[in-house]
């Protein structure tokens, strides 16, 4: 009898340990308990910090996590003005394959779709996700449209890409679950918040949160990358300046179909699952950042440039995707920096993941632990 009280205590408590982790909830709605490293989190991919090319409003920044079974992306953003403009997601995803990078994309079969845009991204394209909003002085349900164009399918006989329309939701968060076999995301989840001014500046936490099932894009495992862009565009699908990643000095709207292979360094982010975002060219270049002797021994050291005086944080991850040490976090001025690695040493024997960010650049270099 005692051994089973003790057996239905542990369960208890298993359970209650479970319920009591976080996981991601799609409401539209960035909560800081959905924040951090490893299965069920989101962690920040890239940041927008330049002006709108529309006053006041865009998009603010792009988070990304995988649970065991789903990607999950949430998107702050407002984007709501006099007219119905829309947020557009490419996807490249590990298992796929669609339109080739530097490729202009095929229009898409929905000709009331803002994918009847057609840019040149630098990234392969297996998917594109839309979210279309209605004016911000409207505020029932049913005014927030989503859809999925399919790059990896069949072009119809016009030469189209499938865009399939995938249901409405209200601007309040309430997640919509997809039931159309059509669709190929049955059981995905969408969802939207507006702000409370419709001001991009003042808005942090809410937006276009969504949520697939991995086993239909194609399923994915870790070390896997999924790469991402995300744009703001207007009625027509012509494109503003807010683009993720942000496009250095750009503060006027790039218009219908930009090509993007145009423009210097890397226009899209890439996602590790069970590691997380992974440095783009362009922070690369900008940060210099680089760790030797590798393996780590007693004199290795993390070197970088701080393009403009900012906030620098450096954290270590293991092969999980956990973090196992923070090795800076303040404020440092303009200029090449060193930190010590020794205190990796610590750490047991396997792969780690350095990462640096500075401001709202990231670099990561991969360190080995003997």
């Amino acid at each position: 009898m005692k051994k089973l009280f003790t057996l239905s205590a542990l369960a208890a408590l298993t359970a209650a340990s479970l319920s009591a982790q976080a996981q991601i909830t799609v409401d539209g709605t960035l909560a800081p308990a959905e924040l951090g490293t490893g299965t069920g989190k989101y962690q920040l991919v890239g940041t927008y910090t330049g002006a709108h090319s529309a006053a006041d409003r865009g998009l603010k920044a792009l988070y990304m996590g995988t649970t065991a079974t789903t990607l999950n992306i949430m998107v702050v953003a407002s984007p709501e003005k006099g007219d119905f403009n829309a947020l557009l997601l490419y996807l490249d995803a590990p298992q796929k394959t669609g339109v080739g990078p530097n490729t202009r994309l095929p229009l898409g079969s929905d000709n009331t779709s803002q994918f009847n845009s057609q840019p040149t991204l630098d990234m392969p394209v297996d998917y594109g996700f839309r979210l279309t909003v209605s004016p911000f002085a409207t505020n029932g349900s049913g005014d927030v449209y989503h859809s999925k164009i399919d790059y990896t399918a069949n072009l119809n006989s016009a030469g189209k890409a499938p865009d399939v329309y995938l249901g409405s939701t209200n601007k309040t968060g309430a997640a919509f679950t997809i039931t159309d076999a059509n669709s190929g995301v049955v059981g995905g989840k969408v969802s939207y918040k507006t702000s409370a001014t419709g001001s991009v500046a003042a808005n942090t936490t809410t937006g276009w949160e969504i949520e697939y099932p991995l086993a239909a894009l194609g399923g994915a495992s870790a070390n896997d990358i999924f790469r991402v862009m995300v744009a703001y565009v207007a009625d027509k699908g012509e494109f503003y300046s807010d683009v993720l990643p942000q496009i250095p000095g750009q503060t006027a709207a790039l218009g219908l179909d930009p090509n993007f292979s145009n423009i210097a360094g890397n226009q899209s982010y890439a996602y590790q699952v069970g590691v997380g975002v992974l440095a783009s060219r362009s922070a690369s270049e900008a940060l210099q950042a680089a760790a030797y002797p590798n393996p780590v021994a007693a004199d290795s050291r993390l070197s970088y440039t701080v393009p403009a005086a900012s906030a620098v944080a450096v954290d270590v991850y293991n092969s999980l995707g956990q973090k196992v040490l923070n090795l800076l976090n303040t404020t440092q001025p303009t200029g090449t920096h060193t930190l010590t690695l020794a205190s990796l040493r610590q750490l047991p024997a396997g792969s780690y993941l350095v990462t640096l960010r500075v401001g709202a650049e990231l670099s990561t270099r991969r360190v080995v632990v003997e």
